[in-house]
């Protein structure tokens, strides 16, 4: 596969914002059969999106949706949403997906990234200098473990 480009997407962008939704209904919806009504959680106006056309795609929350889902800190963004559909799999792009997302954070000056992955991907995550703590939790039927990255 060809490496394909990433960029910033934000939520007025119609274009970017549909392939982005394309994307996550086909890997959480169809894949994982996480139900629609949690997977559109309605944040994702104010959110900073990650696209790579057909290959996948990342979302980081920031401010009070942030601070909600990470405990309150107003300085760490979360990332999530990080969804790469089967044929790109293993090509690099989920990396390249999340470090377009850090380097936002970074751009914004926050001071971290928190993030709550499914267990399977815990490696991938530390491979790209995150740290898994506490326990599991289900999350859509999914079990996920909390992850962090300071950025600074």
């Amino acid at each position: 596969m060809r490496e394909l480009p990433v960029r910033v997407v934000r939520s007025d962008d119609t274009e970017g914002m549909a392939a982005v939704h394309a994307i996550r209904h086909q890997v959480f919806v169809v894949e994982q059969n996480v139900p629609a009504e949690s997977e559109w959680d309605g944040k994702d106006d104010g959110a900073v999106h990650a696209l790579a056309p057909d290959a996948g795609t990342g979302r980081l929350l920031l401010g009070t949706d942030a601070a909600a889902k990470n405990g309150g800190d107003p300085v760490t963004a979360v990332l999530g949403r990080l969804a790469v559909l089967k044929p790109a799999r293993g090509t690099g792009v989920g990396a390249r997906l999340v470090t377009a997302l850090e380097d936002e954070a970074r751009r914004l000056g926050l001071a971290g990234v928190y993030l709550e992955a499914q267990v399977h991907a815990i490696a991938f995550y530390e491979r790209l200098g995150y740290a898994a703590y506490g326990p599991e939790f289900p999350d859509a039927g999914i079990a996920h473990r909390a992850m962090r990255r300071p950025l600074r």
